[in-house]
């Protein structure tokens, strides 16, 4: 008879407990609750970047090339590859006899030049016009034609190595076209001073001079047109970006530059982007040694152009390899957050939990400028200074509950220990 009694006993008080705990903690309860949040910071200010990182090569700013009609009308080369040059000064002696042929040729490649300028400076022009309007689609395209007939009915071929094309997106982002368009002019530009520089000259002692100050890099010697090519002595860094890269970035991007032979850190721009694929040639090449990477497109690399606020440093030759980091997002005085803390999140908007002046929390609605790493940066959502908590159970509450958490804790710097006198320890250790 005891046993039955006791074992109902237990049974009856069981349930009592049981059904109490019910009433007392479960969903429908209607007694105030207090929630343990062990994940919580005060949220605070930085600036936060994303950047994208690329080996760059150190090239000359301009290349010019300038032509010699044939093997006749050169007598000598008065330079060699690597030496330094003056504007004006001599690169090679022509033969008296071939005058009058070799001046056509300048005549005729400047009456070219002076076109295609005009249609560049047409196409700046309507390019200008159109971003202020924000229009459509401009397009402006002109010929490079490698002949042209001179004043004998004479066909003369020629190279002017100048191509004229602008095209701006569809999204009215004029800024790449432009830059583009202003490239092309420059190019056209110095062009027409080198032929400017040759005809000025006396007839009576014909010589090729150069138009700049800069550094013998090649004479052709072998094939016609003989020419000798000019490093200019202002450097710029030539890097390449990939297929999935050449969307992110844009011309004026700001670039952090690293390297030997540069003191610290130097700020530089993205002063031009390709948008057809790089060419082959040396500098393509040596990028490829330095940065390998497979590519299912072999054509999908995209020359870009970093200019650098001030002038490099002569010490600093040309195709030397420095870094750098394109800064391709950036937030100022912007709030983080790490990203599992955030929840209705589809990678854009979400939601965070703040904690009120009451102890309680508080949903904030949120809006991401970036991502970074596990972070997610905010453009709206919670102010410097202001405590944000996690815990995924606050979401199933209807009203907001209390809260309690750990106290910030503080681990000791090994470093500090390690430099304190033992004294401070005991010394410690009793006013405690």
């Amino acid at each position: 008879m005891n046993r039955f009694y006791f074992v109902g006993l237990s049974i009856a008080v069981v349930a009592f407990l049981t059904a109490n705990a019910l009433l007392m903690f479960g969903e429908k309860s209607i007694l105030p609750k207090s929630v343990y949040v062990s994940d919580y910071e005060q949220a605070y200010a930085s600036t936060y970047n994303i950047d994208l990182f690329k080996e760059a090569l150190t090239a000359p700013q301009e290349t010019l090339e300038i032509y010699v009609q044939d093997h006749e009308a050169l007598q000598q080369w008065t330079v060699q590859e690597g030496e330094a040059v003056s504007a004006g000064s001599e690169l090679a002696v022509l033969n008296e006899a071939e005058t009058a042929g070799q001046r056509a040729l300048w005549e005729t490649q400047k009456t070219a030049l002076e076109g295609q300028r005009n249609e560049v400076n047409s196409s700046l022009t309507t390019l200008e016009q159109a971003r202020a309007a924000q229009g459509g689609v401009v397009s402006r395209d002109a010929s490079n034609n490698s002949q042209i007939t001179n004043e004998d009915d004479e066909v003369i071929d020629f190279d002017v190595n100048v191509s004229v094309g602008v095209a701006v997106p569809q999204d009215g982002s004029y800024a790449a076209g432009i830059a583009q368009a202003e490239q092309e002019l420059a190019s056209i530009e110095a062009q027409l001073a080198v032929l400017e520089a040759q005809l000025a000259q006396s007839p009576s002692n014909p010589s090729v001079i150069s138009p700049v100050d800069g550094v013998v890099s090649k004479i052709n010697r072998n094939t016609e047109p003989l020419s000798i090519e000019i490093y200019s002595n202002e450097k710029v860094f030539l890097s390449y970006v990939l297929e999935d890269e050449w969307p992110l970035v844009q011309v004026a991007d700001p670039v952090n530059i690293q390297g030997e032979g540069i003191d610290g850190i130097v700020q530089g721009t993205v002063q031009r982007i390709s948008q057809v694929p790089a060419e082959k040639s040396k500098w393509l090449e040596a990028y490829h040694q330095l940065d390998p990477k497979e590519q299912n497109n072999p054509l999908a690399f995209y020359e870009i152009q970093i200019v650098v606020e001030l002038p490099v440093d002569n010490t600093l030759p040309f195709g030397s390899n420095v870094n750098t980091a394109i800064t391709l997002e950036t937030a100022d005085n912007a709030v983080a957050l790490p990203t599992p803390w955030l929840f209705d999140y589809d990678g854009k908007v979400g939601k965070a939990h703040t904690l009120n002046i009451n102890g309680r929390p508080k949903m904030v609605p949120v809006t991401t400028e970036f991502e970074k790493g596990t972070k997610a940066v905010l453009s709206e959502g919670p102010e410097a200074g202001t405590i944000v908590i996690h815990e995924e159970k606050l979401e199933e509450f209807v009203a907001p509950p209390k809260v309690f958490m750990p106290f910030p804790s503080r681990q000791p710097d090994f470093e500090v220990a390690k430099n304190t006198y033992w004294r401070a320890y005991v010394e410690y250790l009793l006013a405690r």
